[in-house]
């Protein structure tokens, strides 16, 4: 069963729960004044959840939402989350990424969409493991493969994005060990770093 964490007041905690209490393993997080942005997010990984949602005015704690989403970003860039709130504008104003915000409306008034909040949640955790998955998997043949005989130009620069992505996921980090880049990756990276450097050389300083 997906493992999906709330972090909300204790009277959405209950409405969320009814909701999904058949659909997914829920995982609560409370949150009062004395809860720490840090601390929360230690916990949030180390709950081992699927994916997060998050409510943007966390009335109870001295932080929004979206401080949360930049701590855990910190970490994880692509860490699966939404933030669902009844304040979407105020929400869109303060997130870098506006596809983040769900109005809880979904959840409460005339006509609530929970279904729809459940397909969501599922394939945004469903994405997300499926793309770490086969990034680890693809990474993992061309290591061998660079190892006995080398890569081509295209299976470089897919070597490097993949690194790219893994490194910036935590998930990764525990599977695999992707220790160097080959010696034409390295030599394209000095390229560019001696380009940049001959053009700094190139603009005139202050007389």
């Amino acid at each position: 069963m997906v493992r999906i964490g709330y972090i909300d007041e204790r009277t959405w905690q209950n409405t969320f729960r009814q909701f999904f209490k058949n659909d997914f393993d829920i995982v609560l997080f409370d949150i009062n004044e004395k809860t720490d942005v840090d601390s929360l997010t230690d916990d949030i990984f180390e709950r081992d959840i699927d994916m997060l949602v998050i409510d943007f005015r966390l009335e109870s704690a001295n932080f929004n939402g979206d401080t949360l989403v930049d701590k855990i970003q910190e970490r994880n860039l692509y860490y699966p989350m939404i933030i669902l709130t009844s304040y979407e504008s105020e929400a869109i104003e303060h997130l870098a990424n506006a596809n983040l915000v769900n109005g809880k409306d979904m959840l409460d008034g005339d006509n609530p969409k929970p279904g729809i909040l459940k397909q969501k949640m599922l394939k945004i955790a469903g994405d997300y493991k499926r793309k770490v998955s086969e990034s680890e998997r693809q990474l993992e043949f061309l290591e061998k493969k660079r190892v006995k005989e080398g890569l081509s130009p295209n299976e470089e620069d897919l070597y490097v994005e993949l690194n790219n992505f893994l490194d910036k996921t935590v998930a990764a980090k525990k599977h695999l060990s992707r220790t160097f880049y080959s010696e034409d990756t390295n030599k394209k990276l000095d390229d560019l770093i001696g380009k940049m450097e001959h053009l700094l050389e190139m603009i005139p300083g202050d007389e």
